[in-house]
């Protein structure tokens, strides 16, 4: 089985499960009221997980049960390079892509979060500054 094929389901206790996937595609179409499915994107040059829809999940302890549950699956399941982040800065990243999209800003970029190793340490100034570039520099191509 391939990375791309490989699909895992984790239980978790709030009730739901947890999907993660190494095809986006399915990532997006497994999302459901009752699956929170994350695509694996690790196995590039900045290693990352997307959470599909993560802007649904608006509490601070249900934000922590799924970062707690990859944070173990990517220590079950290292890369190279590594996935290195730290729970703080997950859960900050988090909340700051979901206040982007309760306030309107930029709200397609902000619906997933995309757990990457270059946002580690980076302040909420940075995280909009990125994201508005990165908008702007795509609309002029």
């Amino acid at each position: 089985m391939t990375q791309k094929e490989k699909i895992v389901s984790i239980p978790l206790a709030s009730g739901k499960t947890l999907c993660i996937a190494g095809d986006l595609a399915y990532a997006r179409q497994a999302d459901s009221d009752r699956v929170i499915a994350v695509y694996d994107d690790r196995h590039t040059g900045n290693p990352s997980f997307q959470i599909q829809r993560s802007c649904r999940i608006r509490r601070k302890k249900d934000r922590l049960e799924v970062l707690r549950a990859l944070m173990a699956y990517d220590a079950a399941n290292p890369t190279d390079p590594p996935w290195q982040r730290t729970l703080g800065s997950l859960e900050r990243e988090w909340a700051l892509h979901n206040f982007a999209y309760r306030v309107g800003f930029l709200r397609s970029h902000a619906r997933d979060v995309d757990l990457d190793n270059h946002a580690e340490g980076r302040g909420a100034l940075k995280y909009f500054v990125k994201a508005a570039w990165g908008v702007i520099f795509h609309k002029r191509k």
